[in-house]
């Protein structure tokens, strides 16, 4: 392998390091902070829904435990229509409508209910011998409320249970009397011919067969859960014990007024009586009654899941980014230094051909000038070896002229003076300058000029560098062929004026055509002839200084055909 490619393989491996190992460790820190930040983003709402869920239930159980306490102070006789008010100051028959007639004192209420002793079941708020004030719609909710409560009646008397820490309340035979009939005794006091109720006993027989003191004990209201209209319902319920038999009261939580409650939460939330699962669900702690507040977080969720994608997305979208501008530019250092080793390897060959080409004609300049000066060979031929020395001499030039038009190349110092002229009459001067010299190398040359060439403004010297440099190159590639005929043609054609030199010779192949004008590029074949590789390049920029364009094309008996076209009538 040679030193430039070693050396080049080299830097592309010290690249290819440099950059590695950076974006590794970019790719590990950035990636892992990257899916943590992500992780939390996504987690950010199930935490936040989980605390909500857990604080709502806290507010909730508190608010409910508050209420279930202060109503289990509510004094039993409330619960029905009319009541005796045993601290009252009036003596003799008298009852008042209960304070729940009104309806629920607490939003979250929806209603209270009684199962008497005699199996009667009631609702406070539909008191029909004191009516509220309701249209229509309210009081059909408040009837079919009622009608759900009263097919449930039968389950409050088994699910309720006596508690040891029950309320123990003294009344008068009087008072207790006119309590648990007080429906009776409003209606008597409005009617009084009006006859006793056929299931209940009447105000004077229920007060004499009553002796002393009557004891009424009443439990605290616990929670439960019962199907009311077949959904699931809070209700609180207690027990009375009267020397009648067992009463059973109680209020149902309104579902609509808890969701109300719940409005204010970040989440959309909802009380249920079941049990919870997962961290978006959190009990609401009542005994006797298993219900939760759930958190839908769904819309969060799926937010923060597209956000966290987002997050690994623009990672690896940054990263892709900085590894490809970090190869784009390793790959430019490693190309860098390619190139500057392909230069260095081509100036290297540049100088060695330089020396072959110009010691070839300066050991014939100086073998032809001893001769001459010696006296040596033949005298008649001493003008022959006079010619040699001024070809010899003609060759060096244009080696020389060749470094020196490539020297101003590559510092943006060559121009042309484009005056107007005859520019068949130049072609022809050029080619007849350069006739003796060819076929005194055994090439022959051909020139035609078709149809009317118009005048152009052309560099003279230019032009002679140009058809000199193609000349020598098409002798140079035909010495080894059986035709050496150059055909110089100048024609006009549609956009100028063309200049096509042709030869008969190998021409060139296709994966050479690639690389033809570039500096240094010659022939890698056996036979090719030696040379410094400037001719084409030096050509395509002196005709390009015309604004001009030189192609090459396979001639039409084989061989190479380069093709100069020249603007018509431009204005330079």
């Amino acid at each position: 392998m040679k030193p430039s490619a070693n050396r080049a393989s080299l830097a592309l491996l010290l690249t290819v390091t440099a950059i590695a190992v950076p974006c590794a460790a970019w790719f590990v820190v950035g990636w892992r902070e990257a899916t943590q930040r992500a992780h939390e983003t996504e987690l950010a709402p199930s935490r936040l829904a989980g605390e909500t869920s857990t604080r709502l239930a806290e507010r909730l159980r508190d608010r409910l435990e508050t209420l279930r306490e202060n109503e289990s102070k509510r004094p039993f006789y409330h619960y029905q229509n009319f009541y005796h008010d045993p601290r009252g100051a009036y003596e003799g028959v008298a009852v008042v409508p209960s304070p729940l007639t009104d309806g629920p004192m607490d939003p979250i209420i929806r209603t209270y209910f009684q199962l008497d002793v005699w199996g009667n079941f009631t609702v406070p708020q539909l008191n029909p011998q004191a009516p509220r004030e309701l249209s229509a719609e309210e009081h059909a909710a408040e009837d079919a409320i009622r009608r759900q409560l009263e097919l449930q009646a039968p389950t409050f008397v088994a699910v309720v249970q006596q508690s040891q820490q029950r309320r123990v309340q003294q009344l008068d035979a009087q008072s207790w009397a006119q309590t648990v009939l007080s429906s009776e005794v409003y209606s008597k006091l409005r009617n009084p011919n009006q006859p006793p109720a056929p299931n209940k006993p009447s105000l004077e027989k229920l007060q004499a067969s009553t002796k002393g003191n009557v004891e009424i004990s009443t439990g605290p209201l616990a929670w439960h859960t019962l199907p009311i209209n077949r959904v699931p319902s809070l209700v609180a319920l207690r027990d009375v014990q009267t020397p009648y038999g067992r009463a059973v009261q109680g209020f149902l939580i309104s579902q609509t007024s808890i969701g109300d409650l719940l409005k204010a939460a970040p989440f959309p939330a909802r009380f249920l009586p079941e049990a919870g699962s997962g961290n978006l669900d959190a009990p609401v702690r009542l005994a006797g009654a298993d219900w939760h507040v759930s958190v839908d977080a769904r819309v969060d969720l799926a937010a923060a899941g597209a956000k966290a994608r987002g997050i690994r997305d623009s990672f690896l979208r940054i990263f892709g980014w900085g590894v490809t501008a970090a190869s784009i530019a390793g790959l430019c250092v490693v190309g860098l230094v390619w190139q500057t080793e392909r230069l260095a390897r081509q100036r290297s060959q540049f100088a060695a051909s330089a020396a072959h080409e110009l010691r070839t004609p300066l050991a014939g300049l100086r073998l032809y000038c001893d001769m001459l000066a010696e006296g040596l060979g033949d005298p008649s031929r001493a003008g022959d070896y006079a010619r040699r020395v001024a070809d010899e001499a003609e060759r060096l030039g244009r080696v020389v002229a060749n470094v020196l038009g490539f020297t101003r190349l590559e510092r943006g110092t060559l121009k042309v003076s484009l005056e107007p002229g005859d520019l068949a009459a130049a072609v022809r001067e050029c080619v007849e300058r350069q006739r003796p010299a060819l076929e005194a190398l055994g090439a022959k040359i051909e020139f035609d000029v078709t149809g009317t060439i118009p005048e152009q403004k052309f560099d003279r010297d230019a032009l002679a560098q140009i058809l000199q440099n193609l000349l020598d190159n098409a002798e140079k590639h035909t010495r080894n062929a059986a035709d050496r005929t150059i055909r110089v043609a100048l024609a006009p054609a549609m956009s100028g004026v063309e200049l096509s030199v042709s030869d008969h010779g190998p021409g060139v192949t296709r994966k050479e055509r690639r690389r033809l004008f570039r500096p240094f590029a010659r022939g890698h074949h056996v036979d090719a002839p030696a040379g410094l590789g400037l001719g084409l390049t030096l050509v395509r920029a002196l005709v390009r200084a015309h604004r001009g364009e030189i192609r090459y094309a396979d001639g039409d008996g084989g061989g190479a055909r380069f093709v100069v076209t020249l603007p018509a009538n431009a204005t330079f």
